[in-house]
C-alpha cells in the first residue's frame, strides 16, 4: 500500500482543473404591460433613486432612467408605476406589450434594453384515453320489468 505525503497529495490535486460556481448576478428588469403598467423588479427598485424620470428612444427599444428629485415619478415600494400615458408612449413607438427590458447601470444612468419576445408555445393536445367498453352494463341501473 502506497503512503501519501503532503507533497504527493498536492501533486494529485494539481492534476485537476477545479471549477467553482459563478455567483448569481442580480437581474435588473422592467416589465411594461397594459394591465399592470410600468413594473420595476424588486432588485432594481432597491438600487434606483426614489424619484426618477424616464426617457424612451424613438423606436422604443431602449429606456433610460435618471434621478429627478422634484418632478419625477415616485417609485413605490411595490415598484409599479401606474401611469398609462407612459405605457401608451411605449406602445406608440411600436413595442408590443407585454414587453420586458433588461437594465444595467452606466455611471448614474440606468439603461434598459428591450429583450426579444418569447412567444408561448401551444401546449400539446392531450390525446383522450380510450373509453371503457367492458363492464358498462354492470354500471347501468337495472330496469324493472312489470
Amino acid at each position: 500500500m502506497e503512503k501519501f505525503s503532503a507533497h504527493n497529495e498536492e501533486d494529485r490535486y494539481s492534476a485537476y482543473d477545479w471549477i467553482l460556481p459563478i455567483p448569481p448576478k442580480p437581474i435588473f428588469s422592467i416589465t411594461v404591460s397594459d394591465e399592470k403598467g410600468f413594473c420595476i423588479n424588486e432588485k432594481l427598485r432597491r438600487n434606483i433613486p426614489e424619484r426618477i424620470k424616464v426617457g424612451i428612444t424613438s423606436d422604443g427599444s431602449e429606456i433610460g432612467i435618471l434621478e429627478e428629485t422634484e418632478k419625477g415619478y415616485r417609485v413605490p415600494k411595490n415598484g409599479t408605476i401606474k401611469d398609462w400615458n407612459l405605457v401608451q408612449e411605449i406602445k406608440t413607438r411600436g413595442v408590443n406589450l407585454p414587453a420586458r427590458y433588461l437594465v444595467e447601470k452606466i455611471d448614474e444612468f440606468w439603461q434598459a434594453s428591450l429583450t426579444p419576445q418569447i412567444l408561448p408555445t401551444t401546449p400539446p393536445k392531450k390525446i383522450p384515453k380510450k373509453p371503457r367498453k367492458n363492464g358498462l352494463k354492470a354500471m347501468l341501473p337495472k330496469k324493472e320489468i312489470k
